[in-house]
């Protein structure tokens, strides 16, 4: 017994599923095989499965992530199930590390993706397997939560909640895009010139420093590094769905004044635009309309081969600097068909809480609620939280469970305490959206109100 628990170890076996099906972590031998698999398993439908065309974005996004290459994650972060009577691969999944930030206080994270399951092998519980690895995975490296962009509702079965927002932007048709003699705003352009150059692996500290000043005007956002940037400027496979092409936008002097990036692959014959951010002291409404002209142009070319560029799609998060700069119109906000909101898990409530207890702490002291002494009983129906202030510090944060005799002094249902916690809703929408919740009354409210407030987010992960 001993020799075989020894040997399924050494060989990466996780579980034996039975019916021929093993689960297990992968291995660098095992990337074109998975990459064929989840080419065919994610945006590639009809037909028997192994007659789909495969997605070549997918499959060379998995090599990215499988070759060794990647800053963050490996082969031995994916899981496969294979069946071990046609030695294929049936399931897979994996888990991005990723650095996070909550209003300046950084965390790990781990970011689950790819996830898919053949035709055949589906209602299995394949999937649900595979979670229970990627989570305990995910405990084991220090993670305080998980995000996931997926299809609805689904992902809720792993105690996930839909609480960031995802897809927000904005959208510009190339017609209106402002010529040389204007601004954004009609009125008269600068004389001071600026162009777009391609970005260099050397560029990489200053897009890490862009970024960095980009994440202060959010909630929730994920950091991008020297070593990320750097790797997807310069060792990212082109053909990667995830791959960006990435401009340094610079005075005509050649100093660097910020940078914008876009996906290669353009969408319903839209360029996505995935960042933009200017340097400190550089204007925003000098700069933007010289971006604009540049991304047009770009994708003239791009329809001179044939491929017609309808519009510019800006997702840069609820709120950014662009859309201040330009006006609605010309620059259209994208409907609720256009954007989706992230799934995310936080498995120790009351561990994050006591992480982020800076955030929370200064949001207090700027509030009326300031040196507040107090207890609050945040109940969730079947469990719950106390927290314990004094004097505006965050003595205790424990779990809880209400009882008949103590309710606590608000309420919310299921998961959707997480909405407050990511400000993706405020204390009074979810009491609109929920007939069950209770935001509390008089002193516990304000103190809700201040320690949670609405605040948009931009969850930028790396893929």
């Amino acid at each position: 017994m001993a020799d075989r628990q020894r040997d399924r170890a050494d060989s990466g076996i996780l579980k034996d599923l039975g019916d021929g099906l093993i689960l297990r972590r992968a291995r660098r031998e095992d990337a074109v095989a998975v990459a064929e698999f989840n080419a065919r398993i994610h945006f590639s439908s009809g037909g028997p499965f192994e007659q789909r065309e495969p997605h070549r974005g997918i499959a060379a996004g998995t090599r990215d992530l499988m070759s060794g290459d990647h800053p963050t994650c490996d082969a031995s972060d994916f899981i496969v199930v294979e069946d071990t009577r046609t030695s294929s691969v049936v399931s897979s999944t994996c888990l991005i590390p990723q650095r996070f930030s909550y209003e300046g206080v950084e965390f790990d994270a781990g970011l689950p993706e790819l996830v898919g399951t053949h035709p055949d092998y589906r209602r299995r519980g394949l999937v649900r397997e595979q979670f229970e690895v990627l989570h305990r995975w995910s405990r084991e490296r220090g993670h305080l939560m998980q995000a996931i962009g997926g299809i609805p509702y689904y992902y809720r079965l792993f105690g996930y909640e839909m609480a960031v927002a995802m897809g927000n932007g904005h959208r510009m048709y190339v017609s209106d895009v402002p010529d040389e003699r204007s601004g954004p705003d009609g009125g008269e352009g600068s004389s001071r010139s600026y162009r777009l150059r391609p970005a260099a692996a050397s560029d990489a500290r200053f897009l890490a420093d862009l970024d960095r000043r980009r994440r202060g005007r959010y909630l929730l956002t994920a950091a991008r590094d020297e070593p990320l940037w750097r790797y997807e400027v310069a060792k990212r496979d082109p053909e990667s769905d995830e791959s960006l092409r990435v401009w340094i936008v610079e005075y005509a002097t050649g100093e660097p004044a910020g940078y914008v990036c876009h996906l290669r692959e353009y969408r319903g014959g839209s360029m996505q635009v995935e960042g933009y951010d200017l340097a400190d002291g550089v204007s925003w409404l000098e700069a933007t309309p010289f971006v604009l002209r540049e991304l047009a142009e770009v994708g003239n070319k791009r329809a001179s081969s044939g491929e017609k560029t309808a519009s510019l799609t800006f997702v840069l998060g609820e709120r950014h600097p662009l859309y201040e700069v330009v006006p609605e119109p010309p620059l259209y906000e994208l409907d609720r068909r256009d954007h989706y909101s992230f799934y995310v898990r936080v498995p120790d409530l009351p561990g994050f809480l006591r992480h982020v207890a800076p955030v929370l702490e200064r949001r207090l002291a700027a509030s009326v609620a300031a040196g507040y002494t107090g207890e609050l009983g945040l109940s969730f129906y079947g469990s719950g939280l106390r927290l314990v202030l004094e004097r505006g510090r965050l003595n205790r944060v424990e779990d809880w469970s209400p009882t008949v005799e103590e309710r606590g002094d608000a309420a919310f249902p299921d998961l959707t305490f997480l909405q407050l916690l990511f400000g993706y809703r405020s204390l009074e929408e979810l009491d609109r959206a929920f007939a069950d919740c209770s935001p509390g009354e008089g002193d516990a409210r304000v103190v809700l109100k201040a320690l949670f407030p609405r605040r948009p987010s931009d969850l930028w992960p790396v893929c």
